[in-house]
C-alpha cells in the first residue's frame, strides 16, 4: 500500500454521513515549504467547518496534485478542493 491508498483509508474512516452535513477534502499546495497538505473538512449547515490534516506530502508529490485530486474522487466520490 502506498501513501496515497493509506490517505484513501483515513478519509474513508472518518467519512461518516451524518445528516445535513457537508464533507470534502482539501490539497494545499504550500508553495514556499514545498510540501503538499491534505485536509478533511465537514460541517453541518449553519456551522462552523471542522478542518483536520490527514498527510504532508514532500515534493516530490507537487507534480502529481492532478492524479492524487483524481484519485481521491474517484474512490470516496467526496468534492475535492484545491488551491492550485
Amino acid at each position: 500500500m502506498n501513501q496515497i491508498d493509506a490517505i484513501i483509508v483515513d478519509i474513508k474512516k472518518m467519512f461518516a454521513k451524518q445528516p445535513n452535513t457537508i464533507y470534502e477534502v482539501r490539497v494545499v499546495d504550500q508553495i514556499y515549504s514545498k510540501k503538499v497538505n491534505i485536509f478533511f473538512e465537514y460541517y453541518k449547515i449553519g456551522k462552523a467547518t471542522h478542518s483536520q490534516q490527514i498527510a504532508r506530502l514532500d515534493s516530490e508529490y507537487r507534480e502529481q496534485i492532478p492524479e492524487i485530486i483524481a484519485k481521491i474522487r474517484k474512490e470516496t466520490g467526496l468534492t475535492v478542493n484545491t488551491n492550485i
